[in-house]
């Protein structure tokens, strides 16, 4: 790996996690297409890295919510966890629902492995995710809030989330088009879709870590400086997407992300299409 690689996964990994495009989409294409001849056994112990970078910008953006949660966690336990009509005890409740979706994901685990290897599948997801986006001018303009909303409005959510699973789903688009449909303001739309991805992702890349290891271990090595370089510019980079989809959602319409994941999903269908014809 080298040091323009490096970055560029970085910014991959950091603008496309929180832009509603799909981070696990374009690192395939990337690797695939840029990263040499066996991205998985030299990149999976990267891409876990850059995923940690990428949830520390969430930490940061989101700490006085994040803040409120922990405080209210422990008031929550004291009181025998009664809500007492809490809007911030309701949110963790909230986001705990969504975590219930993602146990039917680890049975087919190992058939979701097997797509972050066929960039023709990435490419025909991410023309799924524009479409989604697209769709999503249509969710009613509504102010539900962690205090107003259902828990049927967070299981569902976390449907969304457990359907992102799948590289070229955007998880970001999912999550905030389904709160959005289920009556979330643009604001707490966004602001959950990103707090309710902390403990999947962080507990799904800890699942990783071993394995990561054993598969570097085993692979050519990257030095410990290009690991760092990565996640300084995932998180740099996440911060700033961060702040755009902020400013996106409230504006009311993913128009640029429904062209961009159109695009890119035409030019991955033809590329792979291209690739395959050329290997047989």
């Amino acid at each position: 790996m080298t040091v323009g690689l490096a970055i560029l996964l970085g910014l991959v990994q950091g603008l496309t996690e929180f832009l509603p495009v799909s981070s696990s989409g374009h690192l395939v294409l990337v690797q695939t297409f840029f990263g040499g001849s066996n991205p998985e056994a030299d990149y999976m112990l990267f891409d876990v890295l850059l995923h940690f970078g990428t949830l520390v910008s969430v930490f940061i953006a989101f700490w006085g919510d994040i803040r409120e949660l922990f405080v209210e966690f422990f008031g929550w336990v004291r009181d025998g966890f009664q809500l007492r009509n809490r809007p911030y005890r309701r949110f963790i409740v909230m986001v705990l629902i969504t975590i219930l979706p993602m146990f039917p994901v680890l049975l087919v685990k190992d058939k979701l492995e097997e797509l972050f290897s066929n960039t023709l599948f990435v490419g025909c997801a991410l023309l799924v995710t524009a479409l989604v986006l697209l769709l999503s001018e249509r969710a009613p303009r509504l102010h539900k809030d962690a205090g107003s909303a259902g828990w049927l409005d967070a299981f569902l959510v976390g449907c969304a989330q457990a359907v992102a699973v799948v590289p070229g789903i955007s998880r970001s688009g999912s999550t905030i088009c389904a709160g959005l449909f289920r009556g979330f303001s643009r604001d707490f739309a966004v602001r959950f879709a990103f707090i309710m991805s902390l403990p999947v992702v962080f507990g799904a890349n800890l699942l990783e870590v071993s394995d990561a290891i054993a598969q570097a271990e085993v692979s050519s090595g990257i030095p410990i400086y290009l690991y760092i370089l990565g996640i300084a510019v995932a998180m740099v980079s996440g911060l700033l997407a961060i702040r755009l989809i902020r400013l996106v959602t409230n504006k009311g319409h993913f128009r640029p992300f429904v062209v961009y994941c159109g695009l890119v999903g035409i030019v991955s269908i033809i590329a792979s299409i291209v690739v395959r014809i050329q290997a047989a």
